[in-house]
């Protein structure tokens, strides 16, 4: 992955098939001439380089690749293979190959690779939930993309603003940035399905926080109208293997084929949690305008993508049929999908989730009237609370055994409120 000169390039090559500078020189010219090419210090006519490429064994345009065009194609590689580290959720090993280009990129001036690293960086920031250096790299990679006119990467950083702007729910700033983005796309004529449907649930959700109905709605019904396809991630760290071998080789177009097509198959894994998510979020949309039918619905869709995963997302989809199931006063099917939320969890180890799946078995017991599972539900709740040293959510979940104790023990009801308000004076809440 050296970047070189063409005299460095024709050193390089001679060493490696041992050649001398009067073998390489043969009759065409001098051994001295040879020198001086390898030193940058002779003008070197086309006819030359084609001797000299037939000799070495490579092309006249590898041979007349500038440093500026090596360095594009060496950054375009290591910028797609960074891509390949977030999404295999290496991000430190992705910083340093973003470190590794945006030096490049620095010294070449190659602006749009530069804004490219901003953008991955940003990316890498918001995984990370450090939304102030996410955003700072998402306006960075802004400047070079609007001085590029680079639209579809425009557009992306603004859905990403948007969506740091709703993760602190400053819901008005979040769809100024969404509508700035979709005015590109339709401006345009960018048509990724998918980018779209993530872009009009995330719309449509705003406009519920906002109290516009209508419009988040009308947000849903444009998700409707559009389809994606899910795929299976397959090969892709095989492709990997291959575009290193091919860069060592210094066959970059052919590494960059390599990396593209090991991307696009993460990618479409990646789409298959996107578009779960996406119905997820119109999921959260209809519960806010109280449809509880049409929030089971899309629930429904989430869970038939993701019901053969074992990870976060598809936990998330069984807590909505849950919540929706609830809601509907459906105890049998809300219980059935409470036992499934919580194997999940306890096969994956995730205590967080382990606790959610037993709070909703004592809402379902709470719901139905049996007080006494309510309670023991409760309990085995704060018992996993307390060993992740939650102390907010263990304060509720005092104030609520008490409430459940009310009928039951005034001596417990007392107990448990103390301990909830005991807790909520600790954490300066009251």
């Amino acid at each position: 992955m050296e970047i070189l000169s063409l005299g460095e390039k024709i050193k390089k090559l001679r060493k490696e098939k041992n050649l001398t500078l009067k073998e390489l020189a043969g009759e065409r010219i001098t051994a001295a001439q040879i020198s001086h090419i390898e030193r940058d210090k002779s003008y070197t006519s086309y006819e030359l380089l084609e001797y000299l490429a037939s000799r070495l064994g490579v092309s006249v345009d590898y041979l007349l690749e500038t440093k500026e065009m090596q360095a594009k194609k060496i950054t375009d590689n290591l910028i797609i293979q960074s891509e390949i580290y977030i999404k295999c959720k290496d991000l430190e090993k992705s910083k340093e190959e973003i470190n590794k280009v945006m030096s490049i990129c620095t010294k070449y001036q190659l602006i749009d690779n530069y804004g490219r690293c901003n953008l991955l960086l940003a990316t890498i920031n918001l995984k990370q939930k450090d939304y102030n250096a996410a955003i700072i790299n998402f306006e960075k990679s802004l400047y070079f993309f609007i001085q590029n006119n680079d639209k579809e990467n425009i557009a992306k950083c603004y859905i990403n603003i948007g969506k740091i702007y709703m993760e602190e729910n400053f819901h008005k700033g979040a769809v100024s940035n969404f509508k700035f983005a979709e005015d590109i796309l339709e401006e345009n004529k960018l048509n990724d399905s998918s980018v779209k449907k993530d872009l009009y649930s995330n719309i449509s959700f705003c406009y519920t926080q906002l109290n516009k109905d209508d419009e988040a709605l009308e947000y849903i019904e444009k998700i409707k109208n559009l389809d994606i396809t899910v795929n299976t991630k397959e090969e892709a760290e095989l492709m990997v293997s291959k575009a290193n071998k091919l860069m060592g080789m210094g066959k970059y177009e052919e590494a960059k084929q390599q990396f593209r097509l090991a991307l696009e198959l993460l990618e479409e894994e990646d789409n298959k949690n996107e578009l779960a998510n996406v119905y997820l979020r119109v999921c959260e949309v209809y519960e806010n305008i109280g449809d509880s039918e049409k929030a089971l619905d899309y629930s429904k869709r989430a869970y038939e993508i993701k019901k053969y995963d074992e990870d976060e997302c598809s936990i998330n989809v069984i807590i909505k049929i849950i919540q929706s199931y609830i809601q509907l006063e459906n105890y049998e099917e809300a219980r059935k999908y409470s036992k499934l939320a919580l194997a999940s969890s306890i096969k994956n180890k995730n205590k967080y989730f382990e606790y959610k799946a037993l709070k909703y078995y004592s809402q379902i017991y709470k719901k139905e009237e049996n007080i006494k599972m309510a309670i023991e539900y409760i309990l085995k709740c704060i018992n996993i609370v307390n060993e992740l040293n939650d102390r907010k959510t263990l304060a509720d979940l005092y104030i609520e055994l008490g409430q459940l104790y009310t009928d039951i023990s005034k001596e417990k009801e007392l107990e448990y409120y103390q301990k909830g308000v005991c807790l909520y004076k600790n954490l300066e809440i009251i």
